[in-house]
């Protein structure tokens, strides 16, 4: 339920209906919906968290552009197998206008701060430290978007959701966009290296 209404939407009643069973018993769980959404985000996170820690492996043996392009193979694949967490994500950061209001806001600081820091580690950047900030974030907020909200994205593309073809659309775009902002990181004020293995 969470992953269709945002946060504020979604009463501790539409989330009973969903379930099939009575409201009340979710109270006697959770004391509040707080807590329920709390819970229901550090399952979705912790399950995010353990898939990432893969992501990575092999990736040093392939050109800058493959590396890309099998990093977001597997995102895709995490989210074909587990669609709630960039949907829980997109429902609410695009519902909020202080960070303070967003529910379990402390998952949210998590993922991005892991997703720079696993960068960060994985790769070696000789670059501003500001420049580094946007390519990551930039990417992560553009790979939420297409994932967290890919219904309404492929249907404008007339694909349809979580279909191969709008998956390949979002790799391609994807590696079209970072893969030279990546270069430009890597090998600063000179000709990159052509691909290579």
């Amino acid at each position: 339920m969470f992953s269709k209404h945002p946060y504020h939407s979604a009463s501790i009643r539409m989330v009973g209906k969903e379930g099939g069973f009575d409201h009340p018993l979710i109270h006697y769980y959770f004391p509040s919906k707080q807590k329920l959404f709390e819970a229901v985000a550090s399952e979705l996170f912790d399950e995010f968290f353990e898939f990432e820690k893969t992501w990575y492996e092999g990736l040093a043996d392939l050109s800058l552009s493959e590396s890309i392009a099998v990093f977001i193979d597997r995102v895709l694949a995490f989210h074909f197998n587990a669609p709630e967490v960039f949907r829980v994500i997109m429902q609410n950061t695009a519902h909020i206008d202080r960070l303070e209001d967003l529910p379990g806001v402390d998952y949210y600081l998590k993922y991005y701060s892991r997703m720079y820091q696993s960068l960060r580690r994985q790769v070696q950047l000789d670059a501003p430290e500001v420049e580094i900030e946007r390519y990551i974030y930039s990417f992560n907020v553009l790979l939420n978007n297409f994932l967290g909200a890919g219904t309404t994205y492929a249907q404008i593309l007339n694909m349809a959701p979580d279909s191969r073809e709008y998956f390949e659309w979002v790799k391609k775009t994807l590696v079209a966009l970072y893969v030279p902002f990546l270069k430009k990181l890597l090998f600063p004020e000179k000709d990159p290296p052509r691909e290579s293995k």
